[in-house]
């Protein structure tokens, strides 16, 4: 036991990306609320007034943003990009909740790395298309055997109904969360109300994901040498992988006659496999998502378009409300962290089942019930942060971003 606690200390501190590191969240600071000219008037360019401080040579990641975003690292920027796209939907009113990817479903078992090669240059959908982990799963499928496949396949069958469920309790959430874009107040006990159902989704969600890791192993003792190799040249090099590549269209034409939905979760479990059989607990940690964004709609961050668009509706904002956008950003931070190290608990436990230890189910659903209770919270706090700068636009940065940003 100690030295699994030991192991657990070193799993969170690799996978605890820095995030207070920033002088952003390491002291006060950000957008001040007064002294500043307000956005919003005549002439608004956006993004044009980033600073020019150089590190170790190269331009900081927020030298495009405003002043007072501009001290923020990479990782905090590409978080903002989520945060303010995020805002951007809601200020928008799309009040729609969106069905969860098969991928984000039970994400314990970490991912490869983003095959940048593959991807479009420019984004501008003229180029070849991007490589998808689906893309990457059906060509795992393409090499397993006959009872793996099968095994992957009674897997699928088997949580369907659990899935469902969890559809069924995340959308349930997500509609509680949309209807604060109103005007009226929610009612008493929405907060609570809110949390429960998150509480429940969580600790489905891992029950979906022991079964899956218990599934994993059992075929992972039945890798061949041969596709180990494999295994490991795909994780090395995921964008080696071809869209068109023929093991995956003989792959997708054999599956071709069932439900398009099955389709897509067999290749995410095959996906997941790979990842699993191929990935250490801290490899697998390490590739943990924002799963806060999930809740309130786009997770695309990153990117200079992007980027651009968070300078550009930043500097729509006036002093308060871009402090509003700081705020929220240093609360998501912070709540990353604690989530990042409930997650490598459970993945580390995951892992340990490939050598045959038993996890303690009752402590892991616990954990997934904190962490998607956490995530709900957090989810309610943007959204009432998002309501309140909608409601306090003016008619003029309405207009700006209206035309510009939506």
């Amino acid at each position: 036991m100690k030295k699994f606690t030991q192991f657990l200390c070193v799993i969170v501190a690799i996978v605890v990306p820095l995030t207070l590191s920033s002088p952003a969240f390491a002291q006060k600071g950000g957008p001040q609320s007064g002294g500043q000219k307000q956005g919003g008037g005549k002439g608004m360019k956006g993004g044009n007034k980033g600073g020019t401080d150089k590190a170790n040579g190269k331009e900081s990641p927020a030298a495009h943003l405003p002043p007072g975003f501009q001290q923020l690292s990479k990782d905090e920027v590409k978080q903002l990009d989520g945060l303010c796209l995020r805002c951007l939907r809601w200020i928008a009113d799309a009040r729609q909740s969106r069905k969860s990817s098969p991928l984000s479903v039970s994400d314990y078992f970490g991912s490869m790395e983003a095959p940048q090669s593959k991807k479009p240059e420019g984004n501008d959908g003229n180029s070849a298309a991007e490589i998808s982990e689906t893309d990457i799963g059906f060509y795992v499928l393409s090499r397993l055997s006959d009872e793996q496949r099968n095994q992957l396949g009674r897997l699928l069958v088997g949580q369907r109904a659990d899935i469902s469920e969890y559809e069924k309790l995340r959308s349930e959430v997500q509609t509680q969360l949309l209807s604060l874009n109103a005007d009226q107040a929610p009612e008493r006990g929405f907060e609570r109300a809110i949390a429960d159902v998150a509480k429940t989704a969580g600790e489905l969600e891992i029950r979906i994901a022991i079964a899956r890791a218990k599934e994993f192993a059992e075929v992972a003792k039945s890798v061949t040498p041969e596709q180990s190799e494999f295994l490991m040249l795909l994780r090395v090099n995921p964008a080696a992988v071809n869209a068109n590549n023929e093991s995956i269209s003989e792959v997708r034409a054999t599956l071709a006659k069932h439900d398009i939905g099955d389709q897509e979760t067999i290749a995410v479990l095959a996906y997941r496999l790979a990842c699993y059989c191929t990935g250490t607990a801290a490899q697998n940690a390490a590739a943990a998502p924002d799963r806060n964004a999930g809740l309130l709609g786009n997770q695309s961050a990153g990117g200079d378009k992007e980027g651009q668009t968070t300078a550009r509706f930043l500097s729509s904002l006036n002093p308060t409300q871009q402090k509003q956008i700081y705020q929220l950003l240093g609360n998501q931070v912070r709540t990353n962290q604690t989530q990042l190290s409930r997650r490598a608990q459970i993945i580390v436990a995951l892992d340990a089942m490939k050598s045959g230890k038993a996890p303690i189910e009752a402590k892991l659903r616990q954990l997934g019930s904190q962490i998607a209770e956490t995530d709900a919270q957090s989810a309610v706090a943007e959204a009432r942060g998002f309501q309140s700068i909608r409601k306090s636009l003016t008619a003029i940065q309405k207009e700006f971003i209206q035309q510009n940003l939506a």
